[in-house]
């Protein structure tokens, strides 16, 4: 795609998002999208949904963390996308009928950065990713299908797209975090007191800390990078879940704590 052509996607992602409204566009706008120019739609639409000033970028969010998740899709690994404020929402939050739309649920450590991770000699790792983390919440995705078929949507569609983000639920803080095996973790979400999706901490790429280094040093590669007060979801232990209508949804990592949203 050449620039005019980015503009124009973004333009009309930025809208669809804006009007809260099904974007059935999507899957045939996106069909020939190259991972690469992907990013690119990405970023503009982060620049028109906050141009006016009445959003902004809160962080970042990592997600198809595993090979069985990104390689049927075509692409070359986990990917990233933004996180927005106004989708920053405490646990115990309730939704307002219409949006999301088709919600939908996933279990994730959150991250919240103390201090810019700007390049340095050598990659980040789980360990030098560290000094940089102000605290690690038990967290929540929601996620919504815009699409009506997200089957339908590419790999790279998504990902221009923010890959389904609606909202980040911050939710109990891990105490002594740094002592905390996040390999070991296991999670799960409940919809209205029923299990509907559980994983290990192994499917974040290993451990949410090895997600986190994973981000920080792609965002540099495309000239971007975590900064001090971003708020990170680290990547989903499940797949994510869509619910079956209005109701209570909860996640959980077993002995750490959790959340809680209401959706209409």
């Amino acid at each position: 795609m050449d620039a005019k052509e980015i503009a124009a996607l973004a333009d009309r992602i930025a809208e669809g998002r804006r009007s809260r409204k099904v974007m059935d566009f999507l899957a045939a706008d996106t069909a020939t999208l190259s991972e690469a120019d992907s990013y690119k739609v990405q970023f503009a639409v982060h620049e028109r949904l906050t141009a006016d000033g009445r959003d902004r970028m809160a962080g970042w969010k990592v997600a198809l963390t595993l090979p069985s998740q990104y390689e049927p899709m075509k692409l070359s690994g986990p990917v990233f996308a933004g996180i927005y404020q106004s989708g920053v929402r405490p646990s115990g939050t309730e939704f307002e009928k219409g949006w999301p739309i088709k919600a939908g649920i996933e279990c994730e450590m959150v991250a919240k950065m103390s201090r810019d991770v700007t390049k340095g000699s050598t990659a980040y790792t789980a360990e030098t990713i560290k000094p940089f983390v102000a605290s690690f919440h038990c967290g929540a995705e929601v996620v919504e299908n815009r699409y009506g078929d997200a089957s339908k949507v590419s790999g790279p569609g998504r990902i221009a797209d923010d890959v389904l983000q609606a909202a980040c639920i911050v939710g109990t803080e891990v105490k002594d975090w740094h002592k905390v095996d996040f390999a070991g973790l296991k999670g799960r979400s409940e919809f209205e007191g029923r299990e509907i999706g559980a994983g290990p901490g192994t499917n974040v790429m290993g451990s949410a800390l090895i997600s986190l280094a994973w981000l920080a040093n792609k965002l540099i590669e495309h000239g971007k990078h975590l900064k001090a007060g971003d708020v990170i979801l680290t990547g989903s232990v499940h797949p994510p879940v869509f619910l079956p209508g209005p109701g209570k949804a909860t996640t959980e990592f077993v002995g750490l704590g959790g959340t809680e949203i209401i959706v209409r």
